[in-house]
């Protein structure tokens, strides 16, 4: 028995909402880990830079750390999502139920050409960069403590 386009067309919208609630919950993680490290930062500033501070800072490393095998992590599950998007659009364009649409890919070459560098830069880089950054900006504090 073949699936009715309605219900592939719900699959695929439960894949995008998948999709979007990925991408929100990664955004999310990063405001309350940024939160905690300027917390930490500040406490550590506060202390002077103290050794009994270094624990601090090591934990700083600790949520950089986690947030970047967070941020791969929800990046790894929005892209699952969206495949499976794109391969349920296929499955819909082979029922007939959309039709094959030549201006997306004019328009993606429009974009590409408007945007030539940029467009080649993985958004999931930056995230998993900010959260790599807030290790090292740890490892900056560990050395200013331990020096």
């Amino acid at each position: 028995m073949s699936a009715s386009p309605d219900v592939v067309l719900a699959y695929w919208s439960e894949n995008r909402q998948q999709l979007r609630q990925s991408e929100t919950q990664r955004a999310v993680l990063t405001n309350y880990l940024l939160v905690i490290t300027a917390g930490l930062s500040g406490f550590v500033v506060q202390q002077k830079f103290a050794a009994v501070t270094l624990p601090v800072a090591i934990l700083i490393i600790g949520v950089g750390l986690y947030g970047a095998l967070s941020s791969a992590k929800y990046h790894e599950r929005a892209q699952y999502h969206l495949m499976q998007a794109r391969a349920l659009t296929k499955t819909l364009k082979d029922m007939g139920a959309l039709p094959d649409d030549k201006h997306t890919e004019e328009f993606r070459k429009a974009h590409y050409r408007a945007y030539p560098r940029l467009y080649k830069i993985r958004l999931h880089w930056l995230w998993t960069g900010l959260h790599l950054a807030i290790s090292i900006y740890g490892l900056v504090f560990c050395l200013l403590i331990v020096l």
